[in-house]
């Protein structure tokens, strides 16, 4: 399996995990992501894998919240900011030949 295929896939499970624990979730602070142009609207693209619209401001609007809240994309949907820090550090990796 490809880097970026196990990497994804490993996002999608801590994703699905956090999901099931909606009563202790602790909500990002959007402040930060919506102040970077276009930096919230590529976080949902980049989730359905499309990373060209990522910018490093925005990866750095990613890095500076608390790893352990979880950013709202869509109403009751939620998916922790690890996964999108993962995405951040993976995006241009060139996917392995193995």
């Amino acid at each position: 399996m490809k880097l970026i295929q196990t990497i994804f896939l490993l996002i999608l499970i801590s994703a699905l995990i956090l999901q099931q624990s909606k009563a202790q979730e602790n909500y990002c602070s959007r402040a930060n992501i919506d102040h970077i142009p276009g930096c919230f609207i590529a976080l949902e693209a980049a989730y359905d894998k499309d990373y060209s619209r990522l910018t490093k401001s925005c990866c750095r609007a990613v890095f500076s919240l608390p790893p352990t809240c979880v950013v709202l994309l869509y109403p009751g949907v939620t998916y922790p900011i690890t996964a999108y820090r993962l995405i951040c550090l993976y995006k241009d990796v060139p996917p392995s030949n193995l």
